[in-house]
């Protein structure tokens, strides 16, 4: 049995997707980017290994965690936008 069978993008993408899993657990939004970079070595193991399945998945996980991170990032700024305001709610 090799380990490095599929030069190790088997390993590296199973690495990126606990590390991003950690990330977002912590509510750090780079762990949408290394999602990102899990789903890409994932469509290119599933290249390697002629797995339509794995690169159609894996395609729609890229485009859900691009669209993850822009939601975050867009909120963020919203909130600090707000925050720049000085808004005086009634209470």
């Amino acid at each position: 049995m090799n380990l490095l069978q599929y030069y190790g993008i088997d390993w590296f993408a199973t690495a990126c997707g606990l590390a991003a899993v950690f990330l977002l657990g912590n509510k750090n939004k780079l762990g949408f980017i290394i999602f990102m970079m899990a789903s890409v070595s994932w469509i290119t193991f599933g290249l390697y290994v002629g797995s339509y399945a794995i690169v159609t998945g894996s395609s729609i996980f890229l485009v859900m965690h691009f669209r993850g991170f822009l939601k975050w990032r867009r909120e963020e700024l919203q909130n600090r936008f707000m925050e720049t305001q000085d808004l005086r709610v009634a209470k």
